[in-house]
């Protein structure tokens, strides 16, 4: 028996911003988690992290907590913070699951990201990083683009006017990320074609548990093929109906041996550890990275879950092993 804490951030309400997951849909993912835990016989409890790090500090101490199960995504619906909580368990001596702070950091600085691997000769679309305080009146980019904001996860801000196809649109998407968001733009080079997802489970030396391909099928053709925020959190969505994992994913046998290769080379770049997934678009046979998720959703529906279910984990065993993980660092 191992004695966890699991720490999530509650939603404060009024500074939600657009495409922020759910309080709902995160105390999901705890109730979730905190089930497999006992199920396996772990001592369980729960705590909030929140600017207060003398309260969080008291929690982990009054638990007398052997390993922390971060499901923390963002501290005052900051997406930035996340990596915060990472540092004050690491300055206090604490194993917690999943990945470090810089990894968290990095990924979440999506152009920074981008560059890296760029710098380590792995495929990445075009981009552009647009600052908050840019007039974008001149912006041209290679079109069509997709536009995101360069420090959310979880689909956040991606919808179907995401996906641009004039410099009007794209101007004004790039304001609207700016304005919703207080914070850059991220414009990447729309790559059409097969979205696959690559589940890795491990710390140096990861393995790969399944490849996926996300179907599209049934969804109405004005909508943009992509993963929205809606896709994600919104089942009343067509987004939500139709945006499916078929796990393994229908590629051939050289395609995913490249696909896994490229997969473990962004692991180590990063340096991840615990759970991770790569995301990629193929076009023409060639796989461009398009984003690199430190800690992915691990609900028992999620993509994540799924691929692992393939690959022979129930539930239970796949939250244990994260917890194993953890204690290995």
């Amino acid at each position: 028996m191992t004695r966890v804490l699991i720490t999530h951030a509650p939603s404060t309400g009024a500074n939600q911003p657009d495409g922020a997951p759910s309080e709902m849909s995160i105390l999901s993912m705890v109730r979730d988690v905190h089930g497999a835990l006992l199920e396996r016989g772990h001592q369980v409890e729960t705590a909030n992290v929140t600017r207060d790090l003398a309260s969080l500090s008291r929690a982990l101490r009054r638990h007398r907590t052997q390993v922390i199960f971060n499901l923390c995504e963002r501290i005052n619906n900051d997406a930035r913070l996340e990596k915060n909580a990472i540092s004050v368990y690491e300055i206090l001596g604490r194993r917690y699951t999943g990945n470090a702070d810089m990894a968290l950091a990095l990924c979440l600085r999506k152009g920074l990201a981008s560059q890296l691997m760029r710098s380590a000769r792995i495929a990445t679309p075009d981009f552009l990083v647009v600052a908050a305080d840019e007039n974008v009146d001149d912006l041209h980019f290679p079109l069509p683009a997709i536009v995101k904001p360069v420090h959310e996860d979880g689909s956040a801000g991606i919808t179907m006017r995401s996906v641009v196809k004039s410099l009007k649109a794209l101007r004004h998407r790039v304001q609207y990320i700016h304005l919703r968001f207080k914070q850059d733009a991220l414009v990447e080079k729309f790559i059409s074609g097969r979205e696959l997802q690559v589940s890795l489970l491990g710390n140096r030396d990861p393995h790969i548990v399944a490849v996926a391909q996300l179907s599209y099928r049934g969804l109405p053709r004005k909508l943009p093929k992509i993963c929205s925020y809606s896709a994600k959190w919104d089942p009343k969505s067509k987004y939500y109906a139709h945006t499916n994992p078929v796990i393994p994913a229908p590629i051939s046998a050289k395609l995913q041996t490249r696909i896994e290769k490229i997969a473990l080379e962004v692991h180590r770049l990063f340096d991840l550890r615990g759970y991770a997934r790569i995301d990629f678009r193929v076009r023409r046979g060639k796989p461009y990275v398009i984003d690199v998720n430190p800690n992915p959703d691990i609900s028992t529906d999620a993509g994540f879950a799924r691929a692992a279910a393939h690959a022979g984990y129930s539930y239970p065993d796949l939250i244990n092993r994260i917890v194993e993980l953890a204690q290995e660092q």
